[in-house]
Order: C-alpha cells, then sequence, then structure tokens
C-alpha cells in the first residue's frame, strides 16, 4: 500500500520543467519556421528533457506496479493517443501537397506507424500530418522496451549508458548537435537519441536515494530556459551532448522537490499544459497561419508570431479540458 501511494506521487517541480520544455519547442519551432533561427536556439533539446524525464516519471510510476505488459500499454496510449489522434485529423485538413496521400499518412499516423518507406530521398517526415510526433511514437516505443526490462540489475543497466556514452558522441560530432528526430534518415539515430535520454532518467531514479541535490522550481525553470536559449557555438556538438548526459539528469535529480504554494499551482498548470502544447502547436501554428493568409496577410511577421504564440497556448489549454482530460477519464472507465 505505501508502494502505491509513493508511486501516485506527482512531483509537481518536474511537471513544471515539462511545460517550460514544451514552450521553448513551440519557440524553438517558430523561430525556424518564421526565419528567426536565434529564438531559443537549442529548443530541440527540450525533447531529450523529455525522454529524460519519462525515464525517471515511468520508473516511479509503473517500476513496482503488479501488471502486464498489456495492462502498461494499455495506460500510455490512453495517456498518449487521444492528442496523437486529434492531431492527425487536424494535419490532415491542413495539408496542401500531395493530398491524394492524405488517407495513407492518416492511417499510419492514427495507429502510430512511422512512414519508413517514403518515397521521397533525404529527410522526409515519419508523420507528414504532424511531424512532431516522431517523439511520441518513440515514447511509446521505449517505454513498451523498457516494462520488460524495468527490473534489470544495476550493473546491466549502467553497462547499456557506458556502451551508448561514446555511439551518442560520436553521433553528436558527426552531426554537430543531435537535431535528429522527424525524418526517415536519421530514425535509428533518433532510436539511440531517445534510450541513451531514457536509460539516463530511469538512472536518475534508481540513485535518488543517494543523490543529495535539490533546487527549488523557480531556479531549475530559468536554468532550463536558459540551456534551450543558448546560442549557437563552434562546439554545438560538445554543448548538445553535455545537456543530455549530464545537464538534464541532474536537473531531474535537482527537481524532486515539490514547490509549495503559487508556485506549486503554477507548476500543476505548466505540467498540465505541456503534452498538449507540444502536440498541437504544429498544428495551432498552421490553422492561425492559414487565417492570416485568407485575411490578406503576407510573410511572417513578428506582429503574427506575437500574437499566435499565446493563442496556441489558450488552444491546447481548451484542448485539455475540454476534449483530453475527459476522453482519458471515459478510456480508463471502460
Amino acid at each position: 500500500m505505501r508502494e502505491q501511494r509513493a508511486s501516485r506521487r506527482r512531483y509537481e517541480a518536474l511537471d513544471g520543467l515539462r511545460g517550460v520544455a514544451a514552450v521553448g519547442v513551440m519557440l524553438y519551432h517558430i523561430g525556424g519556421w518564421t526565419g528567426r533561427p536565434w529564438l531559443v536556439s537549442h529548443g530541440y533539446l527540450a525533447v531529450d528533457f523529455f525522454f529524460c524525464l519519462s525515464g525517471f516519471v515511468l520508473a516511479h510510476a509503473y517500476g513496482g506496479r503488479q501488471i502486464g505488459w498489456l495492462g502498461f500499454m494499455g495506460q500510455r496510449l490512453i495517456r498518449l493517443w487521444p492528442l496523437i489522434a486529434l492531431t492527425m485529423v487536424g494535419g490532415a485538413t491542413v495539408i496542401i501537397q500531395h493530398r491524394e496521400r492524405v488517407p495513407e499518412w492518416l492511417g499510419l499516423g492514427l495507429l502510430m506507424i512511422p512512414r519508413l518507406w517514403a518515397e521521397e530521398p533525404g529527410f522526409a517526415p515519419i508523420f507528414p500530418l504532424n511531424p512532431p510526433a516522431w517523439s511520441l511514437f518513440f515514447e511509446l516505443a521505449v517505454g513498451a522496451l523498457w516494462f520488460p526490462m524495468r527490473r534489470l540489475g544495476m550493473l546491466a543497466h549502467v553497462m547499456m549508458i557506458v556502451l551508448l556514452i561514446p555511439v551518442m558522441a560520436y553521433i553528436a560530432h558527426g552531426m554537430g548537435g543531435v537535431l535528429t528526430g522527424w525524418d526517415r534518415a536519421t530514425f535509428v539515430i533518433s532510436g539511440l537519441r531517445t534510450a541513451f535520454a531514457f536509460l539516463l532518467g530511469w538512472g536518475c531514479y534508481r540513485i535518488q536515494a543517494v543523490a543529495e541535490l535539490s533546487l527549488p522550481a523557480w531556479v531549475l525553470a530559468p536554468v532550463l530556459f536558459g540551456v534551450l536559449s543558448f546560442p549557437w557555438t563552434p562546439l554545438n556538438w560538445l554543448y548538445d551532448f553535455v545537456c543530455l548526459g549530464l545537464v538534464f539528469p541532474l536537473m531531474v535529480l535537482a527537481g524532486r522537490v515539490d514547490p509549495p504554494g503559487l508556485l506549486g499551482r503554477l507548476a500543476r498548470v505548466s505540467g498540465a499544459l505541456s503534452y498538449p502544447l507540444y502536440a498541437l502547436h504544429w498544428l495551432g501554428w498552421e490553422l492561425l497561419l492559414r487565417l492570416f493568409r485568407a485575411l490578406g496577410g503576407k510573410g511572417y511577421p513578428l506582429g503574427f508570431a506575437a500574437v499566435a504564440m499565446p493563442l496556441i497556448v489558450l488552444g491546447a489549454w481548451a484542448v485539455l479540458k475540454l476534449y483530453d482530460e475527459p476522453l482519458r477519464r471515459r478510456l480508463r472507465a471502460l
């Protein structure tokens, strides 16, 4: 019973940091889409922070529970699939090119099957109807692989991390960073990137009892945003590798103290908003851009981006409260 109560703990500070990371991803993408790459230059690293958090949180929630693999995957699908379905259907409405392929793309997207046999050469998206969904696929995949291994001994766990360290250093050096994921060409690399961050997060959970490290959420949140906003340098590969392999695990370990009062409530809101904001920000941007073009707008003026960003956040919150949470409650009641 004590173990069940412990597994229900939310780790509110970490939830709040998840929301900060989701905002970082949105700003990074909007910067890229509008020709302003300096806007949160390393926002793509937020995905590695997500995976590290996932390793910690899944180990906390399911590491000791008596539940089968199908039950575990059912709960993961209930958590993730409603927004996946919404974004795939929404993406089918805003796609302009290759309309004849939309039924195929929609079917694959709803089943979370990556499109690895794309005919286009090079960097073809594995989920054309919502490119950020690549990380949701790997979130499900790494969880499915982790669950049977959740009671793996510490030595084997450490050995997997040790083997991946030079691999990830080589990848980061060769690519100038770890900016991979959404495309077919880097699919395998993205799997390794996901596994490395997840294993580190799982490791954080296993050593937390002896890791005397804590910082308040009001310190960690701006630090995380600063890490994501740091400008590119000639040693970008090393920066990415250090963030992934050291900075993010330390932040997860330091963020285990729940913030009190108003800060705690803000962290809960930030955590609740994080997933819908991440899942919906591409679709929200595309919908607002279509409206902007229909009203005669041209280019990507700063004013449009400044209005679009809070509207995307508000839209994500509305979808969370009116669609995602009610549907998940119904699915859990079945």
